[in-house]
């Protein structure tokens, strides 16, 4: 059935089914809202802390020598940045929140038709309704996400690439942590989840149940836990999809240094792929050794699970975990792999993660992840990218992702350096898209109050055309160099210039390549 709506742009025909949902949306929204204003009232008026306002304004000007990031029709454009913002945050003894947003205003020149208003923000609470019992955590984020990695790709929302969204995500999250004696701990929790974009992709509610328990002290040298997901995920220009997993895990102690260890779950999902989704029940048995502090080795074996799991910890300081799993139900079928490594020293922290797991964009895009576009805590716009350049999307995904940083601090100079692989497979096209790259910067101060910061990035994005003819086969090589100079001019008063070149180079169907030269300056004042 179709109706007419009328919205905030005039009369809109509509269907049922999408007015509903839209109808629904606004109401968990409101209720999102509702709750964090709730929370925020409640604790203060507990247990008032140490709460900082800090507004702010931000007024740039930025000249680009490729506007519209088009080699063929190359135009430069001067372009007025107007931002006001405001950061809020603050800790009491029941209550940690932080808020931070931008109305990020931008008037060009040249092509004033390109003049408009993006919105950033983000914001994390956590209140403590129940001393050491009730919780609720709410989040929120607002931005502007990379729609496709094999089109032209812009660092910012200053250039007319056209291949960008708004999005909008908020999370409200009760839940309580019980305790039974001796005998267990639990954690049991509730979250309701949307996420929203402009177009390109679907919209997304998102229902979840987590249930943990872990044994107590009174099972003397038995020690066990058992988890229960259920996860629904709705979304409304897509396959829904609906996850249901349990696992749980009882380990007897023979000695310090030896104990038998008893793996099983259960899984039950429902997603659209254009392979079998394997259900059903798994088991494994073995032990787990631990011979010194320094190493530990467990292995099981059984129905449906092999698992081996090494860990070497040679000092205080440094640790290193591999795991190779074979299960053949459940999320990531078959042989997978994962990984984490930590060392530190005086001046240096040294990491390094592999993890494969199977998820949707919109649950990416809650937790942060992607390429996407906001602003620090003085105004300035970042690019916040937690690892590979990606495609917006609404089929399921299979992800393979590692990475790995060093960082450095020597007081005066701060060094970072990242290198990160993720390999994605989309479950329905079954196209892939791999990307690879590193960034790196450095952070020097150069006087008082004054500080030179150089980044750089490279990325490789390789796709690969899936078996119903979707995507491109091609390449993409996308560098990033950026210099700036920042400078507390004044306690309440920061100013910064810098210089920007960008370089996009595609083979395959699309030929968006191009190069672009930017400067730009920026005050910031406070209040």
């Amino acid at each position: 059935m179709e109706v007419t709506a009328i919205t905030l742009m005039g009369a809109e025909h509509v269907t049922h089914s999408k007015l509903i949902y839209a109808n629904i949306c606004r109401r968990w929204l409101a209720d999102f809202w509702l709750t964090l204003v709730l929370l925020l009232f409640y604790a203060s008026s507990v247990d008032a802390g140490a709460w900082v306002i800090v507004p702010r304004l931000t007024v740039g000007e930025i000249y680009s020598d490729n506007i519209n990031l088009d080699d063929n029709d190359k135009q430069g454009d001067l372009v007025t940045e107007v931002n006001p913002g405001i950061n809020i945050s603050g800790r009491s003894a029941r209550l940690e929140a932080e808020f931070d947003y931008q109305l990020q205003n931008t008037f060009f020149l040249s092509n004033t038709d390109a003049s408009g208003t993006s919105q950033q923000l983000t914001a994390d609470a956590t209140a403590e309704v129940t001393k050491n019992f009730f919780w609720v955590d709410a989040r929120s984020r607002m931005g502007q996400a990379l729609v496709s990695a094999n089109r032209t790709i812009s660092t910012n929302n200053i250039n007319n690439a056209g291949n960008q969204t708004d999005y909008y995500a908020y999370g409200v999250s009760p839940y309580i942590r019980p305790h039974f004696g001796g005998y267990a701990d639990g954690t049991f929790r509730y979250s309701l989840d949307t996420v929203f974009y402009d177009d390109s992709v679907s919209n997304s509610v998102e229902n979840r149940f987590d249930a943990n328990l872990v044994s107590g002290r009174k099972f003397g040298p038995l020690s066990w836990f058992t988890n229960y997901t259920f996860d629904d995920v709705n979304r409304n220009k897509a396959s829904n999809a609906r996850y249901k997993n349990a696992d749980g895990e009882a380990r007897y102690f023979i000695s310090s240094k030896f104990s038998l260890v008893g793996q099983a779950g259960w899984s039950e999902n429902d997603y659209q792929t254009s392979e079998d989704i394997e259900n059903g029940t798994y088991w494994a048995l073995g032990g787990f050794w631990q011979p010194s502090r320094y190493y530990s080795l467990q292995a099981l074996t059984g129905y449906n699970l092999d698992t081996v799991t090494a860990s070497v910890y040679p000092g205080r300081r440094t640790s290193l975990v591999v795991t190779y799993r074979d299960r053949k139900v459940g999320l990531n079928p078959g042989e997978t792999w994962s990984g984490t490594f930590r060392h530190r020293t005086r001046r240096t922290n040294w990491s390094a993660d592999y993890t494969e797991d199977t998820t949707t964009q919109q649950q990416l895009q809650l937790g942060g992840d992607g390429f996407t576009f906001t602003v620090d805590d003085e105004g300035n716009p970042v690019q916040v990218n937690s690892g590979a350049i990606t495609s917006l999307t609404n089929e399921v995904i299979e992800r393979k992702r590692g990475s790995g940083s060093v960082s450095m601090d020597t007081g005066k100079t701060g060094l970072r350096l990242t290198i990160f692989s993720e390999k994605r497979r989309y479950l329905t096209s079954l196209r892939e898209e791999d990307t690879n790259g590193f960034s790196a910067s450095i952070d020097r101060r150069v006087a008082p109050r004054t500080n030179a910061i150089v980044t750089g990035s490279w990325q490789r994005i390789e796709e690969t055309r899936g078996s119903d003819g979707s995507g491109d086969n091609g390449d993409t090589d996308f560098w990033y160099i950026e210099t700036e100079l920042r400078r507390q001019i004044r306690p309440r008063l920061d100013g910064m210039v810098g210089y920007t070149f960008t370089r996009q180079d595609s083979t395959g169907g699309n030929d968006d390549s191009y190069s672009e030269n930017r400067l730009e300056a920026r005050i910031t004042a406070f209040f």
